[in-house]
């Protein structure tokens, strides 16, 4: 019998498990978390009502050969959530887990530090000295912690009204709700932010600010299909951007073409140069990931009314320093035409979350030379099958990489669908012999 470990137990490590498990393979899934968290991961874990989906209950299927499966098991539960329904995420991470609790498995309770490729095999090392031996490793960190912007010292850092990560449980408790506070960011995790707090009984308003102040569009009640098709080859990002922009211009709302490119994203950035994904990320990834990564509507309706009330500003504007003050922090902001300071009582760093290659993991698997860097710097490589690709440029058989790990190479790689189908992929391959 052959072991895959599978490192990470959050939604892609769940998802692998899920579809990897079987009589003739022993599937071990490492991850710190108890076992009634497991499947849950950062994002699902939540228990605040107003943290919906961003994607309606039909996509969310953990099972890839059963599209309904999620709305299936709602309905078993008694929840109304029908297949156009934003669900939320905490009920969908009850499902997850409890699909996982279905799947043949073993948990083992630590944090891989390391991989040990000495061996005949592989070998998964934990904090604390423990190895866990394996035939293949999959890689399903998922999203890392948020890092902070070069303006956050340590001094800011190590202050008791600075929020590091939203999503260490408990940590918004200590944001006082009299004092402005400052939200690093403007996309959906500062929207959860906001909500969560708001719904506190602030008496102070909310400030998130990002470099283009962008927010994430809404998604429409009724989503209208596509009516025309996608093609487009070229290896130039601005040609691309300008076949994308004409092919919206032909559908009956930007919505339709934007999904109906999602399944073409991965070949759309395969075939582009590696200068073009650059000038991707620096100039057009901003935009794409507000229409792409979209709220659903009862969000959108909340933001909205927190704008109108006051209680939630956003801006357009570079953070040029932040130093501690007399009740919390003096923030100077850097808009277009001027500098502009003010105090706030506390920080919250919504920036999103990190990648692989700055968890503990990822750069010992730099180190070790069983990993690099992606062509744009973004995360570690991996080839077409989720292979993860060494020092030497060679893709190794026995460590793959599936979900957020492999962002970089891949786009299109965060959301529940593509990893099941990534997973579903994984479960078609054998392991080494």
């Amino acid at each position: 019998m052959q072991t895959t470990v599978v490192v990470g137990g959050g939604c892609s490590g769940a998802l692998t498990a899920i579809h990897v498990s079987g009589p003739a393979d022993r599937v071990v899934l490492v991850d710190p978390a108890p076992a009634n968290l497991l499947g849950r991961g950062a994002a699902y874990r939540t228990t605040d009502p107003t943290h919906l989906l961003n994607s309606r209950a039909a996509a969310m299927s953990a099972l890839a050969d059963t599209p309904t499966d999620f709305v299936d098991w709602c309905r078993e539960q008694g929840l109304s959530i029908g297949p156009a329904d934003f669900a939320p995420r905490a009920v969908f991470g009850d499902y997850l887990h409890d699909r996982l609790r279905g799947a043949d498995f073993e948990h083992v309770r630590g944090v891989a530090i390391r991989l040990d490729a000495s061996q005949e095999r592989l070998g998964v090392v934990l904090r604390g000295g423990r190895t866990v031996a394996a035939d293949r490793v999959v890689l399903a960190l998922g999203h890392g912690a948020p890092a902070g912007p070069l303006s956050i010292t340590s001094a800011v850092r190590t202050h008791p009204y600075y929020v590091g990560n939203p999503w260490t449980p408990g940590a918004l408790d200590r944001v006082p709700g009299d004092v402005p506070v400052l939200l690093i960011g403007t996309g959906l995790t500062a929207l959860d932010v906001a909500m969560s707090l708001s719904g506190r009984g602030r008496r102070a308003p909310l400030h998130a600010v990002s470099r283009r102040g962008l927010l994430p569009q809404p998604h429409l009640e009724t989503q209208p299909k596509a009516t025309g098709t996608f093609a487009h080859d070229g290896a130039d990002a601005r040609g691309l951007l300008r076949a994308v922009r004409r092919y919206a211009a032909t559908e009956p709302d930007w919505r339709c073409a934007v999904d109906t490119l999602r399944p073409q994203i991965d070949r759309l950035w395969w075939q582009l140069s590696v200068d073009a994904r650059r000038r991707f990320l620096q100039h057009v990834a901003a935009y794409w990931e507000v229409h792409r990564h979209r709220m659903a509507p009862t969000v959108a309706a909340r933001v909205a009314a927190l704008r109108d009330s006051g209680a939630l500003f956003t801006h357009a504007a570079a953070i040029h320093s932040i130093r501690r003050g007399e009740r919390g922090f003096v923030v100077t902001l850097r808009f277009k035409d001027r500098d502009v300071s003010w105090p706030v009582g506390a920080i919250v760093n919504c920036t999103g979350p990190g990648g692989a290659a700055t968890s503990t993991l990822g750069r010992a698997l730099l180190d070790d030379g069983l990993a690099r860097r992606d062509p744009t710097g973004t995360g570690l490589d991996v080839d077409g099958h989720g292979r993860l690709v060494g020092r030497d440029g060679e893709p190794s058989d026995r460590i793959l990489a599936i979900g957020p790990t492999r962002r970089g190479a891949w786009w299109e790689t965060t959301a529940v669908p593509e990893i099941r189908s990534q997973a579903a992929a994984l479960a078609r391959v054998p392991v080494p012999a």
